[in-house]
């Protein structure tokens, strides 16, 4: 397969295609994070479903549901992204996991990647992130 091209605001960016359709599951409480996330990653090709909370997102793969890429908040009601990712890592959920947080600051972005996470981005994600993040799973 080749690769597609996708228009940013300011360059085009190489996009992965694949044999089959990436899954995501994004876990999001606000409404707007969680419709820009699914716009872009459907412009990548991606089948998406959606989470409010960690909660939300371990009952699904208690039910049988499975996703190659999980990107979760950090802050979220009910069941944050750092129990989440812990919960769902003691399941043997081995997708891989990548947070998504307004927080910045060094000391929250290792306390949530420590939760098992395998990459962790500031908020909004954008194309070069997805590009990354697609790459990465690709690889592995």
């Amino acid at each position: 397969m080749g690769f597609g091209n996708v228009t940013s605001t300011s360059k085009t960016i190489k996009t992965i295609d694949t044999q089959k359709k990436i899954s995501v599951l994004i876990v999001e409480d606000d409404l707007l994070i969680q419709k820009i996330h699914k716009v872009i990653m459907t412009k990548f090709g991606t089948e998406v479903q959606l989470a409010a909370n960690g909660k939300e997102a371990v009952d699904l793969f208690l039910s049988g549901a499975s996703f190659d890429l999980i990107l979760t908040d950090l802050e979220m009601p009910i069941m944050d992204g750092i129990e989440a990712t812990k919960q769902l890592r003691s399941m043997g959920v081995t997708s891989m996991i990548v947070g998504v947080t307004s927080r910045n600051q060094d000391s929250e972005i290792q306390a949530f990647m420590k939760s098992g996470l395998n990459a962790c981005y500031v908020k909004p994600l954008n194309a070069e992130k997805v590009t990354a993040v697609l790459n990465e799973l690709k690889n592995n």
